[in-house]
């Protein structure tokens, strides 16, 4: 199922607009992320497609079908939220099947499909268990499994992982991805973690602020930020940002003068600090003093201060435990320029072309 919205805007009060001019289209069969800060506007997004909410503004299509005037049953979606949500007096079977239960569905055919989902989620063992005798990450399975019972046009996921700890939210991450490869259906998926989205997407919508910063796949939305906000929020560890003025003597040669006269801000990706040229493209070379690197693991970070602003580097392992400084380049991948409305104007393969 395609989701598609036109210029849809949702407004409590009639004054402020808490979505504004959503355009966007979900293809069908992928898997989606929405993601962005608390307060953005996952939430609302998902629910205003589960129906639970209704559009203030514009049009809301699964397929070529306009649903923006229909409720949340009428679309025939499911959904799984953080709490789970099973009844607790039910077997993990009776759970499953709750949905067809509902739909008059005989017991026979109901067990069966309840059955089947099961073994599709990983917990055809537990079926005559209740929701009180499961792990987090089984009773996570089980609602997964009750959502897509009635097999619904779309399955809408409320930050589904949230209560688990650690090891299990990438084991679980990956088992949603698995399901939704199997099943084939359209996946919208709300999360606050840069991680989750980026491991288990087809493409990511970024909200800030009611707004769509930018909607593209992973790769892009670390290799080609569309804006400050994106580059800063996307990454990890977080992307150095330092004013324009900082080096703008050593962008000179590299950056055309047209664009460094708008530039306004800088971003480095921690890898694009390197302490030589690898041949693969390079903006600038700096010289730079040496603070302190530290090593976790396989994972090694250094400070470097440049012209009074510190940039972070995880490319500098190599280096003499007693250099205090040096000259270091800067990589053409992972080096941007924004404006001072923050919109990317240099970087990203798109705009180098």
């Amino acid at each position: 199922m395609k989701v598609t919205f036109k210029d849809v805007t949702l407004s409590y009060d009639g004054k402020k607009d808490t979505l504004k001019n959503l355009n966007f289209t979900i293809p069908d069969g992928a898997l989606v992320s929405l993601l962005g800060p608390s307060g953005g506007g996952k939430t609302t997004t998902l629910n205003l497609i589960s129906g639970l909410l209704p559009a203030t503004s514009g049009h809301i299509y699964f397929g070529d079908e306009d649903v923006t005037k229909k409720d949340a049953l009428a679309r025939k979606v499911g959904m799984v939220f953080q709490n789970y949500s099973l009844y607790p007096h039910l077997t993990v079977r009776d759970n499953i099947a709750f949905p067809l239960k509902m739909q008059k569905v005989s017991k026979a055919e109901r067990y069966k499909r309840a059955e089947e989902l099961a073994k599709l989620v990983h917990v055809d063992d537990q079926l005559d268990k209740k929701p009180a005798g499961l792990s987090g990450g089984q009773q996570q399975r089980v609602a997964i499994a009750r959502a897509l019972a009635k097999s619904p046009s779309l399955l809408l996921l409320d930050e589904p992982l949230s209560n688990l700890d650690a090891r299990l939210r990438i084991e679980m991450r990956q088992e949603i991805r698995r399901i939704q490869q199997e099943t084939g259906v359209t996946t919208i998926f709300v999360t606050h973690d840069q991680d989750e989205a980026l491991h288990i997407s087809d493409h990511i919508m970024v909200l800030s602020f009611g707004s769509i910063q930018q909607f593209s796949t992973p790769a892009e939305l670390y290799e080609r930020p569309s804006n400050l906000f994106v580059a800063k929020f996307i990454g990890e560890p977080v992307i150095n940002s330092v004013p324009a003025d900082v080096l703008r003597a050593d962008l000179v040669e590299s950056v055309p003068a047209s664009v460094l006269a708008q530039a306004h801000t800088v971003g480095i990706r921690s890898e694009a600090i390197v302490p030589f040229d690898n041949g693969q493209g390079m903006v600038a070379k700096i010289h730079a003093t040496l603070q302190q690197s530290q090593k976790y693991g396989r994972e090694s970070t250094a400070y470097l201060t440049y012209n009074g602003q510190q940039l972070l580097s995880t490319e500098l392992a190599g280096l003499p435990a007693s250099q205090t400084e040096g000259d270091f380049f800067l990589t053409k991948a992972g080096f941007f320029l924004f404006n001072e409305q923050g919109a990317l104007i240099f970087g990203g393969e798109a705009h180098d072309k």
